[in-house]
């Protein structure tokens, strides 16, 4: 086969892929391209498990690297010999420093020579038996070359998890739930569907979910409630159009006439809700799989919505609180703030008063204070008396006044105080 030459991003993916040093999975989405168009040229290919895909090499694929490391390894020349060791050298400088070669911050050339050394030592296959090369530093700091005995790890493959769905099951052994679902399918379909809805109920009990039947009205076959969450799931059949002959009257007339028919092909979904927007939200029948091979992944979407419902919920309830307590700290300062004005103003008419009856008492004296002069009018005489009991009645010293009782406060009453906050509710008016 003709090698057909790869640009610098696809040579480092095959590289990666090939020797090990970090596997490139379906979680490498930027590298999902890559990988694709090295599937293509056969130089890979991807293994899927549980839905997720991982790159693994062909034979082609590592005669391809290793050519290309051959061709790029640098060649010694009279002029400038090279100072980077081949990969010989590279093992026996690790075996004789212990199994690790430190470099301390190579520069980029430096850097791009040990890991061609590094590479071509994997290719032709002078890594001593039961040994693997593993390297840190690929793009920066200090290289660190280390020969380390065992295998090459491997990215721990994710906890296998399985709904098993039973391959037949009576009607009388069904779960509840299962046995009243409703299931708008075919006849055909009906008890494959009420077994995969008793597997679904038996999964959720089993993780302490609760699982139930949708209130009437609802389209959905069943509920699984997650603490104060809960997910409808509907059951739903594929159908394809057939030519309908019932409508021809006679054997040479043109079939024109469409009707459908089951495919019998379910797909479960998930209600499609504005807080989830851009999730999956349907599993079903496809040519490479059947539905019961996805349920486990419908449970992880399940408990990632539930986990994402909860955080939110939490973090409602917290700004909730956080204005509840704003709002009782404006109500208390609201209400000081009333007393504070109700004093005050008490304070400011007792002075008023009292200035008052010190006037009227001056007034008095002035008055008196002429008439010693001049002949006193009784009627002056008895406005000078009025006047003093005047003052005596409006003058509060003589009575030691106290701190005000305080105010009967409504909800109105603290309206001026509160800065836009209501008097009733924690929310701004």
């Amino acid at each position: 086969m003709a090698r057909t030459k790869l640009n610098e991003r696809q040579l480092d993916a095959l590289r990666r892929i090939c020797h090990g040093d970090a596997p490139i999975t379906s979680d490498d989405s930027v590298l999902a391209a890559t990988v694709y168009a090295l599937r293509n040229r056969g130089l890979v290919t991807t293994i899927r498990t549980d839905g997720r895909w991982s790159a693994a090499p062909t034979e082609a694929g590592l005669q391809h690297l290793a050519h290309t490391d051959a061709t790029l390894a640098p060649r010694p020349s009279a002029s400038a010999p090279s100072t980077a060791p081949d990969a010989a050298e590279l093992i026996t400088r690790l075996q004789q420093s212990g199994g690790t070669l430190h470099i301390a911050n190579p520069t980029p050339d430096e850097r791009a020579r040990w890991r061609r050394a590094l590479h071509a030592a994997r290719a032709d296959h002078l890594v001593p038996d039961g040994h693997h090369l593993q390297h840190t530093g690929r793009n920066k700091g200090d290289l660190v070359i280390t020969l380390r005995p065992g295998s090459p790890p491997r990215r721990a493959a994710p906890p296998s998890e399985t709904v098993p769905v039973p391959d037949d099951l009576p009607a009388e052994r069904l779960h509840p739930a299962a046995a009243t679902a409703h299931v708008p399918v075919c006849p055909d379909c009906q008890p494959r569907a009420r077994r995969i809805i008793h597997a679904l109920c038996h999964t959720a009990e089993a993780k302490n979910y609760t699982v139930s039947n949708p209130e009437t009205g609802s389209a959905a076959s069943l509920v699984i409630t997650i603490g104060d969450s809960s997910f409808p799931l509907s059951f739903h059949e594929g159908s394809y159009e057939v030519p309908d002959p019932s409508g021809a009257k006679y054997d040479w007339q043109r079939v024109t006439a469409r009707t459908t028919r089951p495919s019998h092909e379910l797909e479960l979904s998930l209600e499609h809700t504005y807080a989830h927007r851009g999730r999956r939200s349907h599993w079903g029948d496809r040519q490479r799989w059947r539905l019961e091979d996805k349920l486990p992944a419908l449970f992880r979407e399940i408990a990632h919505r539930a986990q994402a419902e909860y955080e939110r919920l939490q973090a409602q309830q917290r700004k909730e609180e956080e204005t509840r307590q704003r709002w009782l700290t404006a109500m208390q300062l609201a209400r000081t703030a009333l007393l504070e004005d109700h004093r005050l103003k008490a304070l400011r008419t007792q002075v008023q008063a009292w200035q008052e009856a010190t006037a009227i008492r001056a007034y008095c004296d002035a008055l008196e204070d002429h008439g010693a002069t001049t002949d006193v009018a009784e009627a002056t005489t008895a406005w000078t008396t009025w006047g003093r009991a005047y003052a005596d009645r409006i003058d509060p010293v003589p009575q030691k006044p106290g701190l005000p009782d305080p105010p009967t406060i409504t909800p109105e009453d603290l309206r001026p105080y509160l800065r836009g906050w209501s008097p009733y509710e924690a929310k701004r008016a």
